[in-house]
């Protein structure tokens, strides 16, 4: 996971975000921004956690040693023992080498390794949360991008205007407040721009914390190809390895039940010393050694079997339950959006006659304004619907573009 994230790393610094081209593509960004979270630590954490408890586990089959010294008084009689005689010191060591422990270690390490998948699932899911955020910053700025682009188109209507209507002025053909009303709507203009300027310089600032890489104003981001990601596209979400993975982990944890049912075997070696020894009839002990084989079996957990099985198949069907309902939430929210999709295709596709009818209405006030024949508003308040229309436009198109890829981002592609 860790190397994929670092060769798309990679990428964006040979081609992405080029000191020449100054570009940034909206998957650079989903990389930059998974590569900066912190989260992404968990990671290497959660892999040096499942090797440590592994070795661990592994140790298991290392002889096992414990030592006991005691000194102190004995009550009652005790052989070979009067009066004062009763304080002691008695030592004890035990040496336990397991030779078969019912597959314990193996399973201990199976539920290690499962769990450790099921955190690193875990960490992916939160992870794949940042590519909504990403589309909002990403897309909020395509958006002011486009609006800036029709301001300035207004801007040099309203511009080419005025320089006629001022060389008019100079020759006594045309009225002052002509000229007022004309600086009047630059003003609005430069207002309007001003405002998106500020909008996108906090986008910016929002996009460059999310991802890490300090994003200024001359980096232009790239806008994504249009796409049709309702065709067919399949559920790929993390949940889903989730789910797999808590299932795996469940399992692992239900081997236990067969091991607790398994008997011990193992070696077992004991010394005895008591100082001073005590006489037994005509022996004085003072040390005692034993070994030999050691078996154990605790058949409680055949009391409890039965309804083991049954804890862990209700743990699988609440597992299931949950992704079943994760997978119909999710499927409910692709439909909505490729509804969504299908709505904003039907609207755009008007979108581009309604601009050319605007277009040919403005021009054709400028031609009666230029030949006197029209009013000064008249040739304004064109002006300003052919600029709503195209701002309409362009934020139809981004609109249609950012459901399309909240889209692939629902579906996990």
């Amino acid at each position: 996971m860790v190397k994929s994230y670092l060769i798309f790393f990679m990428c964006w610094l040979t081609g992405t975000v080029s000191a020449r081209a100054q570009m940034m593509s909206i998957d650079s960004c989903y990389a930059l921004a998974t590569r900066n979270y912190p989260l992404i630590k968990q990671y290497d954490l959660i892999e040096k956690s499942k090797e440590y408890t592994l070795s661990n586990a592994g140790k298991a089959y290392l002889p096992q040693v414990s030592i006991t010294a005691i000194e102190g008084y004995v009550f009652g009689e005790f052989p070979g023992t009067s009066g004062g005689g009763n304080f002691k010191f008695i030592g004890l060591g035990q040496v336990n080498q397991t030779i078969w422990d019912g597959g314990a270690v193996k399973t201990q390490k199976n539920i290690i390794r499962a769990s450790a998948e099921t955190d690193k699932a875990s960490v992916d899911v939160q992870l794949n949360e940042l590519r909504s955020r990403v589309n909002q910053l990403f897309f909020g700025v395509l958006l002011v991008d486009e609006q800036l682009k029709l301001l300035e188109i207004q801007d040099t209507i309203l511009r080419n205007n005025l320089n006629r209507i001022k060389l008019l002025n100079e020759n006594g053909l045309a009225y002052t407040t002509e000229v007022n009303e004309i600086r009047v709507e630059q003003l609005k203009v430069r207002q309007q721009r001003t405002e998106f300027n500020y909008t996108r310089s906090g986008y910016l600032t929002m996009l460059s914390l999310l991802t890490g890489v300090r994003i200024n104003e001359q980096i232009v981001l790239q806008k994504p190809t249009v796409i049709n990601p309702t065709a067919d596209l399949q559920i790929v979400r993390p949940e889903l390895l989730l789910y797999k993975n808590q299932r795996e982990l469940v399992n692992a944890e239900s081997g236990m039940q067969k091991v607790n049912m398994m008997p011990k075997i193992g070696f077992l070696g004991v010394g005895f010393m008591i100082a001073p020894g005590a006489s037994f009839g005509n022996n004085k002990i003072s040390t005692l050694g034993v070994a030999g084989l050691s078996a154990s079996w605790n058949l409680s957990a055949f009391y409890k079997k039965s309804n083991d099985k049954q804890l862990t198949q209700q743990q699988l069907n609440k597992i299931n339950v949950q992704e079943e309902t994760f997978l119909f939430n999710t499927k409910f929210q692709m439909t909505q959006s490729s509804a969504s999709i299908e709505k904003q295709k039907a609207v755009l596709s008007e979108d581009d006659e309604i601009v050319s009818l605007r277009q040919t209405i403005r021009e054709g006030y400028q031609l009666k304004y230029n030949t006197g024949m029209g009013p000064l508003i008249d040739l304004l308040n064109a002006t300003t619907r052919e600029s709503d229309a195209r701002a309409q436009k362009a934020l139809h198109e981004m609109q249609l573009l950012m459901t399309q890829y909240d889209y692939k981002t629902i579906s996990g592609n």
